[in-house]
């Protein structure tokens, strides 16, 4: 049996209206109010990927956003033309250390830091221990 992806539910084909919720405001929605970008985004898209002359994609609508790119574009250019001083790089590559660095701490000097898997192994193996050095006791004195 195939089921009605469709249906709201009711048997007869009624439509169901949703609850409208009057303390929830208009601005708390999930969904945006303004206009679907789909229509904008495949003739801006299409004009970004060379497919269509920019003259055609100057509308009122979409000549903020041909804008808005041919700006990004521009300054992307100066961006990858622009290289680092000759000073600042020197001093970048003098920062660098030249060899490993070293521990400044010796082990048994530095922060022990004890996890919960490390404290019970150490716990057991201590009982371990003291239940040997008790058996070994009790052998003993028998």
């Amino acid at each position: 049996m195939l089921d009605d992806l469709q249906s709201d539910g009711l048997g007869d084909g009624r439509k169901r209206e949703r609850p409208v919720n009057p303390e929830r405001p208009l601005a708390d929605r999930e969904v945006p109010l303004g206009p679907p970008s789909s229509a904008i985004a495949d003739t801006v898209h299409s004009w970004l990927d060379g497919d269509l002359p920019e003259s055609s994609v100057r509308r009122a609508e979409w000549s903020r956003d041909v804008d808005f790119w041919k700006r990004m574009n521009e300054d992307l250019e100066r961006r990858r033309r622009m290289r680092t001083p000759a000073h600042v790089q020197g001093r970048i590559m003098e920062a660098i250390p030249q060899h490993a660095p070293q521990m400044s701490t010796p082990w048994w000097r530095r922060e022990l830091v004890l996890t919960p898997s490390s404290a019970l192994v150490a716990a057991a193996t201590l009982l371990a221990v003291a239940v040997a050095a008790t058996a070994a006791v009790l052998r003993f004195v028998r």
